[in-house]
């Protein structure tokens, strides 16, 4: 038996609510097919594997591929995951991300990138009002209180 189509959710969805992006229900599938896309062009690249832009780009295409691998029936779990958009601007961000990567290919940017040596010292004195970055906010908003 067919699913049943609740009205605004899934396959029941009838706007975006953004002028000019219409709904896409192929839009997880579509996904997988274009992030998968960038991975495959930047593995068939000369761009070394250790290039901060290849392994963020990576990391996030990783990433919305298992959510939509994981949850193809579900754009509004796919979308919680992601955390970026509904579906269909995720694969507007894809295709996107493929023109930013195309261009940084072309002008080989990865080879303008320099590791810059970046000195720290903790200023107890100054030390943004105690707050304790390695615990959770609610500890940091009990002890301010």
């Amino acid at each position: 038996a067919e699913p049943e189509i609740i009205p605004g959710v899934g396959k029941g969805k009838t706007s975006t609510g953004i002028v000019g992006l219409s709904v896409d229900h192929d839009a997880i599938p579509k996904m997988i097919v274009k992030y998968q896309a960038l991975l495959d062009k930047m593995a068939a690249s000369d761009m070394p594997p250790e290039a901060e832009y290849r392994k963020v780009v990576t990391a996030i295409c990783n990433y919305r591929i298992k959510a939509a691998e994981e949850n193809p029936d579900d754009p509004e779990k796919v979308e919680e995951l992601c955390n970026c958009g509904q579906v269909e601007e995720l694969v507007q961000q894809a295709d996107n991300e493929m023109i930013v990567l195309d261009m940084y290919l072309r002008e080989r940017w990865w080879e303008y990138v320099k590791d810059v040596p970046i000195e720290y010292e903790v200023d107890p004195e100054n030390d943004q009002d105690g707050v304790e970055w390695d615990q959770p906010l609610e500890k940091n908003a009990e002890a301010k209180a």
